[in-house]
Order: structure tokens, then C-alpha cells, then sequence
């Protein structure tokens, strides 16, 4: 009896042994996915249903071994809800190894340099996250993030702390969490800046620099011209004249609904605290989400004495330093369209 027990064990191990040895070889095996198009499991359904819709794919071969492996491995209970994009040939651990982690497939959101929060909404709606009026709502209930930083405003905003940059998030991620994202990267970028530019040398202070980088960026289109803008800005401060700023009308007219999209002389008299025709100094707050060119800008300025600038052809702009300069310099860009 005790010989026969023994074979039988030493049958039983061997068998094992085998069996987990071909188990092993068949989840090591690659399989070709049949599309490479994302697809989404979705959360609440059972390891026996993912392995389905695996199977479906072409990236699993056997359902009856892959639910083996998963309860042998433990795995059953650790597949995470989610979308996700296999584009190349994978074996199947490899597969349930990223469903377990959670390896979500990334969705890009790019956001361009001078958006204002309204623009950014549009854009997470534009492409595919949600829509834009959540966007707003979860903007306007992020203030605490950003509270540290918005300590002396009249009425703290997110507006100019969504750091423009692509970004990549999966698919189903609230709007909050994307805010946090850029908002992090905001500040992981200014630290960057005030080791290269110590905030000791600024003529503003962070915030001021803040609202007037996003001044700089809604003027500026050609690069090399920022800082050159920055400095006839900062000159017309030092001179406690008016910054007579069209984007900054036009932001006022934006958060009244009454942009047309074209500036009148009726607008420059819109009254807002944004209005920079009507009110001296910079506006309450930044009028849009400048790029780090921008800080640096306002951070280090041309040394300039020009108090005027006029756009001219190819987004580039006439500086002067006196008005009259600046008066031939809007007349000869009339006629020159005038020519055109």
C-alpha cells in the first residue's frame, strides 16, 4: 500500500509537472491581435467575460488554459476595469500581465500655447474626453489647487495655471484630474525657471509675472519678439501709463458674452477691471494659459525703451518709442494694406 501511495504521488507530481510546464509554454505563446483598435472592458464583469473578449481579439488562444493560469497565478480577481490597444504580436502572460497592472491606453490632449479655460474645455470636448461645460464646472471647483498661488486675488481662477503642453490620460479621466496634471506641470515648470532666472532679479512679482506672461503670450506670434513686448509692458507700468492691451478687451467682452469677434471703439470702453484702456496697471488676473517662452519674457526682458508697438505682415510688430514714431508706423502699415 505504502509503494502504491507512492507511485501515485510520484504520478500526481510528474502530471503536475507537465501540466504546468504546457501551461507555461502555452501563455508564453504570441498571438497576433485581429484589430488595433483600443476596446474598452468595462468594469463589474467577470474574469471568465475578459477572457471572452480576449479570446475574440485573437489574444488568447484557449479560454479553459487561461482561467487555469489566472487562478493559478492568483491574477482572477486583479483584472483592472479599463481601455486598452495591443497593435503588435503579445503572448498571453503578457497580455494579462498589463491588464493586471492596468496599463490603460493613452489618449493625447494637446493644448497650444494662449488658451483660456474656455478654450481648453472646448478643446477636452473636441477631442473625445468630455464635454466642455464639465470642463468648466470642474475648473471652477479646482480653485484649491491653486489657492497657494491665487492668495492675493479678488476671485481666485485656474485661468493661466493650465500649463500648455500635451498631455496623454486615459480615457474616462475627469476633468479634475486632468486640471491637477496641468496645474502640476505649471508648477514643476516655474521651478525649473526660478533656478535659471532667481525670482530676486524679477521686476514683478510671481503672480504679476504670471498675468503678464499671459499678456505677452496673447500679443506675441513670432518668438523673438516676446521679450521685446515684455519690455514695452514693463516700461508703461514703470510710467503708470494705460497697457491699452486688445487681448485683454477682448477677454472682458469673452466673460460677458459679448465678444463679436471683432474689436470696435465702442469695446475699448467696455467697462471691465480687465480693460486695460480703461484701468491702469496689469488686469485682476491672467487672461490665458501662457507657455514657458512667455515667463521667461516677462522674466527677462528686452532692455528697451519702446512704449508703442503696432502689428505689421507676418505676425511681426513695429516697436517705438514715441508716439509719433508710432503713428507713422500705423500709417505706413494702413497704406501698406491699402496697396494689398
Amino acid at each position: 500500500m505504502r509503494r502504491y501511495l507512492t507511485r501515485v504521488a510520484l504520478l500526481l507530481l510528474v502530471g503536475g509537472l507537465l501540466g504546468y510546464v504546457y501551461l507555461a509554454r502555452e501563455m508564453g505563446k504570441f498571438h497576433t491581435p485581429t484589430s488595433s483598435e483600443a476596446f474598452e472592458i468595462p468594469p463589474g464583469i467577470s474574469a471568465r467575460e475578459v477572457v471572452k473578449m480576449l479570446r475574440e481579439r485573437g489574444l488568447v488562444a484557449n479560454e479553459r488554459l487561461t482561467m487555469a493560469y489566472l487562478l493559478i497565478s492568483g491574477k482572477r480577481k486583479a483584472l483592472r476595469a479599463g481601455e486598452y490597444r495591443f497593435d503588435h504580436p503579445v503572448t498571453t502572460r503578457d497580455t494579462i500581465d498589463a491588464l493586471v497592472a492596468g496599463a490603460v491606453y493613452l489618449h493625447r490632449f494637446t493644448i497650444p500655447e494662449g488658451l483660456t479655460v474656455a478654450e481648453t474645455a472646448r478643446a477636452w470636448e473636441e477631442q473625445g474626453f468630455g464635454t466642455a461645460e464639465e470642463f468648466v464646472n470642474a475648473a471652477q471647483e479646482s480653485v484649491d489647487i491653486v489657492q497657494d498661488l491665487e492668495a492675493d486675488a479678488k476671485t481666485p481662477s485656474v485661468e493661466g495655471y493650465l500649463f500648455p503642453e500635451t498631455y496623454y490620460f486615459a480615457i474616462r479621466t475627469k476633468p479634475r484630474q486632468a486640471i491637477e496634471a496641468m496645474v502640476g506641470r505649471f508648477r514643476a515648470v516655474m521651478t525649473q525657471l526660478e533656478q535659471r532666472f532667481p525670482p530676486e532679479s524679477w521686476t514683478l512679482n510671481a503672480r504679476d509675472t504670471l498675468i503678464l506672461a499671459s499678456l505677452v503670450e496673447e500679443e506675441a506670434a513670432v518668438e523673438d519678439e516676446r521679450p521685446l513686448i515684455a519690455s514695452v509692458f514693463l516700461n508703461r507700468i514703470k510710467l503708470r501709463m494705460l497697457l491699452q492691451c486688445d487681448p485683454t478687451v477682448v477677454y472682458a467682452l469673452e466673460q460677458n458674452n459679448k465678444y463679436s469677434g471683432k474689436l470696435s471703439r465702442m469695446d475699448l470702453k467696455f467697462d471691465s477691471p480687465y480693460n486695460t484702456y480703461r484701468y491702469p496697471g496689469l488686469p485682476p488676473g491672467p487672461i490665458a494659459n501662457p507657455g514657458m517662452r512667455a515667463l521667461e519674457a516677462v522674466m527677462r526682458p528686452a532692455a528697451t525703451r519702446y512704449l508703442y508697438f503696432v502689428r505689421t505682415t507676418g505676425g511681426r510688430h513695429t516697436f517705438s518709442e514715441t508716439l509719433a514714431a508710432h503713428n507713422r508706423a500705423v500709417s505706413a502699415y494702413r497704406a501698406m494694406v491699402g496697396r494689398r
